[in-house]
C-alpha cells in the first residue's frame, strides 16, 4: 500500500484522497440508508422529495451533504484514472468534475425515481362511488342506521360503513354506492 501511494505523482495523491474517504462514506450512507436509521430527511438531499411528485428538477436539491459526497467520491475516482491515462491536467480535472456532477445528477433521478415507484397506501375513498359490493352486515332501509358492505377499491378489499335510502338491504345482497357521505359513509341502492 506505502508503495502505490508512494508511486502517486502530487495530482493523483489529491484524487485518491478524495476518491477514498468518500467512497466509504458513500457505503456508510447505503448502510445507514439500508437499515432505515437516515429515513427522516433531514438535509432536504436528493433522498428527500414530495409524495406528489412533479418533475425531477422541481424536487432535486443539487447542494446537500449526501450530493457533494457523491461528487467528490466520482471526482477523486476519475480524477485519478484520468491522471493515470497520461492526461493533460487541464482535461484530468475538467473530466473529473463533468463526471462528479454526472454521478450527482444520475443518483439523484434515480432516487427520485425510485421514490415515484412507492405508494401511500391512502385509500380515496371517493374511488368507491358507483362501485358494486356486497352487504356484510345488514343495512337498515330508510337511513335508520349504518350496516357494513364490503368491496373493492384500489384493488383491496375494504369493509366500509354504508346506509341506504330504500328498504333493508339483507347480508350477501349486491349493492351499489351512490355518494360518499359525512364520516366517510356510503349510500347504497340495490345493484
Amino acid at each position: 500500500m506505502t508503495d502505490w501511494w508512494a508511486g502517486l505523482t502530487a495530482l493523483e495523491k489529491i484524487f485518491a484522497a478524495l476518491a477514498i474517504p468518500f467512497s466509504l462514506l458513500t457505503l456508510l450512507q447505503l448502510l445507514i440508508e439500508l437499515l432505515g436509521i437516515g429515513s427522516d430527511h433531514a438535509d432536504h438531499g436528493i433522498f428527500a422529495f414530495d409524495q406528489d411528485m412533479g418533475g425531477f428538477f422541481d424536487h432535486f436539491t443539487f447542494f446537500s451533504v449526501r450530493n457533494l459526497i457523491y461528487f467528490l467520491m466520482m471526482f477523486g475516482w476519475t480524477g485519478l484514472a484520468c491522471s493515470k491515462a497520461s492526461l493533460p491536467v487541464f482535461w484530468t480535472v475538467s473530466i473529473a468534475i463533468l463526471a462528479g456532477l454526472l454521478t450527482t445528477l444520475i443518483i439523484g433521478f434515480l432516487f427520485f425515481t425510485f421514490m415515484k415507484l412507492t405508494e401511500s397506501g391512502n385509500i380515496r375513498i371517493e374511488s368507491a362511488i358507483g362501485q358494486v359490493g356486497t352487504v356484510y352486515i345488514s343495512i337498515p332501509g330508510g337511513r335508520h342506521g349504518t350496516g357494513v358492505m364490503q368491496l373493492v377499491m384500489q384493488g383491496v378489499t375494504q369493509e366500509m360503513n354504508a346506509m341506504t335510502n330504500g328498504e333493508k338491504l339483507p347480508a350477501g345482497a349486491a349493492v351499489k354506492v351512490l355518494e360518499v357521505m359525512e364520516g366517510n359513509i356510503l349510500l347504497v341502492d340495490k345493484a
